[in-house]
């Protein structure tokens, strides 16, 4: 592993880290307010039986009053204790607790006479329970009166607790899938700078290969100029022109990289609304010479006062990589036809040439930097062509939030179509309908 693919798999990593440390955190908030939540509203819904069930204490107590409160009590788990100190009923009246064990309802009334606090909340033999506390002074014939309204509540409580335990494992459950998700995101993200990266690599070694050959013809050629010291410019005209090929060949590669690396970086200045139609035609016009010199026919149907905001030297470029690719792959007494449209939506410029077609295994690779087709487009291909253009087009429509594509049936003809949104968003794609090749 380089140094870049660790640099690029540690991007990765914190971005993982990050994304689960964040999208943990929301969750927590979230599932902690939910159970928070639930703590609050089990604590209201005691509190308020508890107050109920002291509103509803009898006194004094009487076969009358057990009766008319026991379905209540029974109804909300609730016991009711009257303490009666002097008068007739003196001594400790429980109500609804015929179903707690004698020790255990003593230890009870234990626990909440011997409590100081108001509101007493304590646990007997594995049951937990909550109290509310009143005293009232009635007469000094009856004495005063201490009621209690005595709640079980280890139901709830085993409730909040399992409540609690789902809680925490779905939020475990949450984190491992927002991890498996921030591994894929990563990944989707990482892509393309991984994807720039390789590209960045394979540039440099095409071009380190591309610049080997002509290095090479220079060093052998100058070795011979320099193995005759006595001859003259004239003896060495021919070793001379062989360099002088090269370095052309190498500026023309250098020149192309640099178009490359500007299109890359979106180096295109400003953004001003040109006439599309007005730019293409003169592209046309310079490139007419060496349409008659092969007797090539031209076809332009161009339509008029097509405006576009773009970059207009990159737009340009593009325009004449697109016809110097036609031209240079039109055979004599070929045709070519461009095209230039627009609706409300879409610019859209076609440029077409009849001849040696590209086989369809190429056409996904044709935009590739350094590809070269193998085939009979590239016999006649100048000593300078680098595979380049091509590449330096798809970057400049992409530049302008647009697309490039290339079709052709493999023998008698090649089409580029280029769209270019003029909102700035590409519509659906819609497929190109193809004319009939003549």
């Amino acid at each position: 592993m380089t140094a870049q693919d660790r640099a690029l798999d540690k991007l990765r990593r914190r971005f993982v880290a990050i994304f689960v440390a964040v999208g943990g955190l929301f969750l927590l908030l979230a599932y902690g307010a939910i159970f928070a939540s639930n703590i609050v509203q089990t604590d209201v819904a005691i509190d308020e039986k508890l107050s109920e069930a002291l509103d509803r204490a009898p006194f004094p107590p009487s076969e009358e009053n057990d009766a008319a409160i026991q379905a209540w009590l029974a109804r909300n788990s609730c016991m009711i204790v009257v303490d009666v100190s002097g008068g007739d009923h003196e001594g400790t009246h429980p109500f609804n607790a015929d179903d707690i064990e004698a020790d255990k309802l003593q230890k009870i009334l234990t626990e909440l006479k011997s409590s100081e606090d108001k509101d007493a909340d304590f646990e007997i033999d594995g049951s937990y329970f909550r109290s509310h506390r009143q005293i009232e002074i009635v007469d000094e014939a009856s004495g005063s009166v201490t009621v209690y309204s005595v709640y079980d509540w280890t139901a709830d409580r085993a409730d909040l607790i399992e409540s609690g335990v789902m809680t925490g494992v779905i939020y475990l459950f949450c984190l491992v899938l927002l991890y498996i998700f921030g591994q894929l995101v990563s990944r989707q993200i990482i892509a393309p700078v991984k994807q720039s990266y390789e590209q960045q690599k394979q540039l440099v070694a095409d071009a380190s290969h591309e610049l080997k050959t002509p290095l090479a013809i220079i060093g052998a050629n100058m070795y011979l100029i320099k193995s005759d010291p006595a001859a003259t410019v004239g003896d060495n005209e021919h070793w001379i022109d062989n360099v002088d090929a090269q370095l052309t060949r190498m500026s023309a590669l250098i020149a192309d990289m640099l178009e490359l690396f500007r299109a890359d970086s979106e180096a295109g200045g400003v953004k001003t609304k040109e006439d599309l139609s007005e730019m293409l035609d003169g592209v046309l016009l310079s490139f007419e010479a060496r349409c008659f010199e092969k007797n090539i026919e031209l076809t332009q149907n161009i339509s008029p006062d097509i405006t576009f905001e773009c970059y207009a030297k990159q737009m340009e470029r593009l325009f004449n990589i697109l016809m110097d690719n036609a031209l240079k792959y039109t055979p004599e007494e070929g045709k070519i036809d461009v095209e230039l449209r627009s609706d409300k939506r879409v610019v859209t410029a076609v440029f077409t040439n009849y001849g040696a077609g590209i086989a369809k295994e190429h056409l996904t690779k044709i935009f590739d930097r350094f590809y070269r087709v193998d085939n009979a487009r590239t016999q006649s291909a100048a000593p300078t062509s680098f595979g380049l253009g091509l590449s330096l087009a798809k970057n400049i429509a992409l530049a302008h939030d647009g697309e490039i594509e290339c079709d052709s049936d493999g023998t008698t003809y090649t089409e580029f179509t280029v769209r270019l949104p003029k909102g700035g968003v590409l519509p659906a794609k819609l497929k190109i309908k193809k004319n009939a090749k003549e």
